[in-house]
């Protein structure tokens, strides 16, 4: 072990031409590889913005271990025994990161903002419950019926209908409070210019480079955050990040444990105390066809030949055995998975639909993915699978906010995505509502079909039990037969830290909260 540790000193020096000092006590430095989408809490969608926001914002709840709403902004809160009204009480004199006192109209505010088509957010639909969010949403006007101003600290919310899983909406940076101010001032660069009430305020951020936030000296709870500053440090490949951490250059990072450092981590008793399982955030691992008419993928028999096409098993072995083969979207921790569907590998079967649906020959078409290593190596088996039954993939890598912008702003131009999609609450609507509705806000392939629509807005009517679970169980398997996205692997992942990293909370909202967070020497 001491020997390893002066391998690694010796090799700090050989790499950086000196040896490397230990961080300021008050500064934690964060490595990753891709730079961040935006830091509107509106905008941002990923396992990236989602975190990083969280420095400069906070809503009215967070979520406790088991889920439940714990006060954050609003000291107190309430729902009807119908589950149609919420009442949340602010905190006296709480503020945003600027000094002015937060109220109930910048709560009003933030939802309008949030569901208004222009600001085009895609985490609207979180609250498209709030009555009057149809109409807001649809441009007839920009004030929420749903939501009333009692006094400057008390607002109530109205819902069209019951949603089971509201608290953990409010808890995402869907629910993050804006000031308006700093929308204002901002304009179409809010994104990059945050306003909020968090633990943070950005001091600086040089796109592709670094990214520093330093202590908001008017943050509610006293005697937090822990660290006086936040340092992100941006384009490190995630391998050398692991190598800055260990040799004391950086703290942890933002990016997943790769595969190639995994295994020498895992197995080293004093370094795997520094992996921090995300468990909060379910995933899976998928292809994303574009179904638009006129692409191969517009028919479910093309999408059910690639999907049997892959060997999952070998995906598996690439996560170093942490990925459990995926039949369906909703992974096995998650209640309404429907465990009796089995993922197929049969290469003649798949020969045969592709032939059935007039692809004897195969195809041409391509596969974008993230630079990632791990995605990168994912895809490439994927592209090995498919060129067996004549379908031959062209990989595009592309850096992930790049990634996003595509999904997002042009998905036509996106022949199959690959990506990770991590579930924002822990229930089965989350995989369906967005990734699989019509017009969803994940749905890039633009896959539709209103019946299934229904099925889904259906389901989520049903109270948490049996009977819900049932429900999307059997939402699952219809999705199995028509494959609108071909699921790969569930994954288990780990963030990696220094020894010098204390009290690393993994929130179940926003995956890492870093008020909690402190650095020693």
């Amino acid at each position: 072990m001491r020997y390893a540790r002066i391998l690694m000193f010796l090799l700090a020096v050989a790499v950086f031409g000196q040896p490397l000092v230990a961080q300021s006590e008050s500064t934690l430095v964060i490595t990753t590889n891709s730079d961040i989408n935006s830091l509107d809490p509106a905008i941002g969608y990923d396992t990236l913005s989602w975190p990083v926001s969280s420095l400069f914002y906070r809503g009215l709840v967070t979520l406790g271990d088991n889920q439940e709403p714990v006060p954050s902004l609003a000291e107190t809160f309430s729902v009807s025994d119908d589950g149609l009204t919420y009442t949340f009480t602010l905190r006296e004199g709480v503020t945003f990161s600027n000094g002015r006192v937060i109220t109930a109209e910048d709560v009003k505010y933030t939802f309008e903002r949030l569901l208004n088509p222009e600001t085009a957010s895609p985490t609207a639909y979180f609250f498209d419950m709030i009555a009057g969010a149809d109409a807001v949403s649809a441009g007839e006007t920009t004030e929420l019926s749903g939501i009333t101003v009692v006094d400057d600290r008390t607002v109530t919310f109205t819902m069209s209908r019951p949603e089971w899983t509201l608290w953990q909406r409010f808890a995402t940076p869907a629910g993050f409070i804006v000031a308006r101010e700093g929308v204002e001032a901002a304009g179409p660069d809010f994104g990059r210019n945050p306003l909020g009430a968090g633990p943070f305020i950005l001091e600086s951020w040089e796109s592709g480079v670094r990214m520093v936030a330093v202590r908001n000296p008017n943050y509610y709870r006293a005697g937090y955050p822990k660290v006086d500053r936040v340092e992100i440090l941006i384009g490190v490949e995630p391998s050398v990040g692991v190598l800055r951490i260990e040799s004391g250059e950086a703290d942890m990072s933002l990016d997943f444990v790769p595969n190639s450092d995994y295994p020498r981590i895992a197995s080293d008793p004093v370094l795997a105390e520094n992996l921090r399982e995300i468990t909060a955030f379910p995933n899976v691992q998928y292809l994303i066809p574009n179904t638009r008419e006129g692409s191969p993928f517009a028919d479910a028999r093309v999408r059910q030949a690639l999907s049997i096409a892959i060997d999952r098993d070998r995906l598996s072995i690439i996560y170093n055995n942490r990925g459990v083969p995926a039949a369906g979207l909703i992974p096995p921790t998650v209640l309404g998975d429907n465990t009796s569907l089995i993922p197929t590998y049969d290469v003649a079967a798949a020969q045969a639909l592709l032939a059935e649906a007039g692809f004897a020959d195969g195809f041409s078409t391509q596969i974008v993915s993230t630079t990632d290593p791990t995605d990168v190596a994912i895809a490439q088996a994927v592209i090995e699978d498919w060129a067996a039954v004549g379908v031959a993939a062209e990989l595009l890598p592309i850096e992930f906010s790049q990634w996003i912008d595509l999904a997002v702003n042009r998905p036509e131009e996106m022949p199959v995505g690959y990506i990770g999609w991590f579930m924002d609450y822990q229930d089965p609507s989350n995989v369906f509502e967005p990734l699989l509705t019509c017009g969803g806000s994940f749905n890039p392939g633009a896959y539709c079909n209103e019946e299934f629509d229904a099925s889904i807005a259906a389901a989520k009517l049903i109270p948490p039990g049996e009977e819900r679970w049932a429900a999307f169980a059997a939402l699952e398997a219809q999705a199995f037969e028509a494959m609108p996205n071909i699921p790969l692997v569930h994954v288990r992942n780990f963030y990696y830290t220094s020894a010098r990293v204390e009290n690393l909370v993994l929130d179940p909202a926003v995956l890492i909260n870093f008020e909690e967070v402190s650095v020693s020497n």
